[in-house]
């Protein structure tokens, strides 16, 4: 099992996992708390979710710019990235996305698989060698 570099790739990693799953929850409640405030015809509440549309974008553009210098450290792959690239045959989708398998991995197991070279990856920081 490799290791990342750094405490600030750890904490990068970790910090990605849980934005991207507070993203992906805000995107499929917002909707739903928006159609409930419509049929409780409450305004204030109609007002407020559709404030909060707002998180979810920006939440994307700072997940963007957190997610693009954070890199399998032994396939240097963009593991929360969605790219072109072919897939390692071990590679799991959750809800149809591997950058979701990737978080909900890091967050509760501590570890993940890359999807792209399908090799795990302890989110803690590598031990140094001594001579």
């Amino acid at each position: 099992m490799h290791r990342l570099p750094n405490q600030q790739a750890v904490s990068r990693f970790r910090l990605a996992a849980l934005l991207l799953i507070c993203n992906r929850v805000l995107i499929v409640a917002i909707p739903i708390l928006l159609v409930y405030s419509l049929v409780i015809e409450d305004p204030a509440l109609t007002h407020l979710i559709l404030a909060l549309m707002s998180v979810p974008m920006s939440l994307t553009v700072i997940l963007w710019v957190l997610t693009a210098r954070l890199r399998c450290p032994l396939c240097i792959g963009l593991p929360f990235a969605i790219s072109g690239s072919v897939k390692s045959r071990l590679a799991r989708s959750l809800l149809g996305t591997y950058s979701l398998r990737v978080a909900t991995s890091i967050l509760m197991q501590g570890h993940f698989r890359c999807p792209y070279c399908g090799e795990f990856t302890a989110v803690e920081v590598r031990r140094p060698r001594h001579r």
